[in-house]
């Protein structure tokens, strides 16, 4: 199964998919480029974004050393992530 990052990355343009490659390596490595503007999802800080460039966004969240890459969106998209997601029964 396909999750969501993997799917919207997909979709993205060669250039586009470049620019996130560039992006997400600069994240794992810790790089802190004043171009990656990383930063909480306000309200509930749950995810945080990193930009790709002027328009595009990673997902992501942090637990421990780990990075979880969530999902690659639009920056008006990016509301879609300020909740916690709710927890399944």
């Amino acid at each position: 199964m396909v999750g969501t990052m993997e799917k919207r990355y997909a979709e993205l343009s060669a250039d586009r998919q470049a620019a996130c490659d560039k992006a997400a390596i600069a994240l794992i490595k810790r790089d802190s480029s004043p171009g990656l503007h990383v930063k909480p999802i306000h309200p509930d800080k749950h995810y945080s974004e990193a930009r790709i460039n002027s328009g595009d966004r990673i997902v992501f969240r942090v637990e421990g050393e780990t990075i979880f890459s969530v999902d690659v969106v639009k920056h008006d998209d990016i509301s879609r992530y300020e909740k916690r997601p709710r927890k399944r029964n």
